[in-house]
């Protein structure tokens, strides 16, 4: 799987992915004038037992903002009573403090309850966080098949990392019978759905030709289109996305670099952009 990326989840925000254990500590940023980090109004939101002023308040001790010292316990507790709200951002994020050993002894079983919990409510980020401990074995049996389900689930909620990762375990025959074909189809998905990284994997295979037919002219157009897309999370991946179009451009003849140019226009149209990270990668 992508490794997840580290968000400390909140509502009214516009992500991920190493394994779920081993993810970089990044933080998403509040909407400048939203009520749920507004002091006076998060209290009055919190006196009719609002989960989601909750989850900010959990938020602003995890990063230590809001003039509050950074104290993960004091998070956790947040977090907890916004998650007995049903509240699946919450939820999340106490997985993550389990997953990652703050605040609390590491412990990925106990990452996997909070996680499966979002993850049946709907929640495509937790899906995807559950199908990750299943890829790679971290709190439970490794089971690929399990993994595939719940990847599946997530890009059934339109979930472009989703939808990726079904594509990874079909490339890799993880969990199902390799089929490139599917896993190219399934990277165009999520490509379309404005997602870096599913526009390098793409691109990779097209450039390779391992799908059945090489089209380099196609692969050159989506790499150099992840090049303008990829976020601060995806820097591994434009790195190898930077490597590959370096082998690749020298290849391609006056006429075949100019139709990529051409083709990177009509890709750029078509291809949605990145949206803002909303509260762990699921809306409500």
């Amino acid at each position: 799987m992508k490794a997840l990326a580290l968000v400390l989840c909140l509502p009214l925000l516009g992500a991920l992915p190493a394994s779920a254990a081993d993810q970089e500590e990044t933080f998403t940023t509040p909407e400048d004038g939203a009520d749920y980090i507004n002091g006076h109004k998060l209290s009055k939101l919190m006196e009719r037992s609002d989960p989601k002023a909750a989850t900010n308040i959990g938020w602003l001790y995890a990063r230590g903002q809001g003039g509050v010292k950074q104290d993960y316990e004091e998070a956790m507790k947040w977090w907890r009573f916004a998650a007995s709200r049903g509240y699946t951002p919450a939820m999340n994020n106490l997985g993550l403090m389990h997953a990652n050993g703050h605040g609390v002894a590491q412990s990925h079983e106990e990452a996997l309850k909070w996680w499966m919990r979002a993850a049946e409510r709907g929640d495509a980020w937790a899906m995807n966080a559950v199908g990750d401990l299943y890829e790679n074995g971290q709190g439970t049996p490794q089971d690929y098949e399990l993994a595939l389900t719940w990847y599946r689930e997530a890009a059934r909620e339109g979930d472009v990392l989703g939808m990726w990762n079904v594509g990874h375990l079909y490339e890799r025959g993880l969990g199902t019978t390799a089929d490139l074909t599917e896993a190219m189809d399934w990277f165009r998905r999520s490509a379309e759905s404005g997602y870096a990284p599913a526009m390098l994997s793409l691109g990779r295979l097209l450039a390779e030709g391992k799908a059945g037919s090489r089209d380099e002219v196609e692969a050159h157009a989506l790499l150099s289109l992840a090049a303008q897309r990829f976020t601060e999370e995806d820097a591994a991946d434009a790195e190898a996305n930077r490597e590959l179009l370096e082998r690749l451009t020298p290849r391609l003849s006056a006429e075949q670099r100019k139709a990529a140019q051409e083709r990177l226009g009509v890709l750029s149209q078509q291809y949605r952009k990145p949206e803002k990270l909303k509260e762990g990668a699921s809306s409500t």
